[in-house]
């Protein structure tokens, strides 16, 4: 009887200790690990439609090293510099939060790229009533994954185009656009004008989150979203 009575004990003690158990909740400790990793808990800051976006179906399949290409004559060497500090900023997010996809510049291109795993960034003119930016992001049948990026040519601020690719970037990493979010607390909020974007340069605590929980999903197929 002192024999079943001590058992209970220990098991008693046991889940006491397992429900005590702390939960990891910084940055680096919050990203999605295929081997089924830690527990992801959304940051406190992160308020869905107010300082944070919510997650839609598309993005790249895990491991993807994307190559990023700019249409040769679209943008001047500094522009591509402005652009291309979106994507290191990405790049540094996603090597925080642990991810198995990255990015890598692959300078001017004289056509748009089909390659998987490849987005395309060019002068044009969106489609919509007050967009600035425009992203056409592609699932083939044939496993292929690619992504066109549109940009106004009268957004011509350096800050206001690294705003805008790291909103498009983040599409390409299941990001929805917020327009209701307030400007500063997400990459996904909308712009106030041609050349003043929305405060962010690189995305935030609640952006890495929704980045890092999203690959627990699957590939959605052709979408088309736009920045106003």
């Amino acid at each position: 009887m002192k024999r079943s009575l001590y058992s209970l004990f220990v098991i008693a003690c046991l889940c006491l200790l397992l429900e005590a158990a702390p939960v990891i909740t910084d940055a680096r400790s919050s990203s999605h690990k295929e081997s089924g990793g830690e527990t992801l808990v959304m940051p406190k800051q992160c308020h869905p439609g107010k300082t944070s976006t919510v997650a839609m179906g598309w993005r790249w399949q895990a491991h993807s090293h994307v190559r990023v290409y700019y249409l040769k004559s679209s943008f001047s060497a500094v522009e591509e510099s402005a652009l291309s500090r979106a994507v290191n900023n990405w790049n540094a997010a996603l090597k925080e939060i642990g991810s198995s996809v990255s990015f890598t510049i692959g300078g001017e291109r004289g056509q748009v790229s089909e390659d998987n795993a490849s987005v395309t960034v060019l002068r044009a003119v969106p489609k919509g009533k007050d967009r600035l930016g425009q992203i056409k992001l592609y699932s083939m049948s044939n496993g292929t994954a690619s992504a066109l990026v549109i940009i106004s040519p009268s957004v011509t601020d350096l800050d206001a185009l690294t705003s805008l690719m790291t909103h498009e970037i983040g599409h390409t990493l299941g990001l929805a656009d917020c327009y209701e979010c307030k400007r500063g607390t997400t990459t996904m909020a909308a712009f106030r004008s041609d050349n003043k974007g929305n405060d962010v340069f690189e995305p935030s605590e609640c952006d890495k989150y929704l980045v890092a929980t999203g690959y627990a999903g699957e590939q959605a197929g052709v979408i088309m979203v736009g920045q106003k």
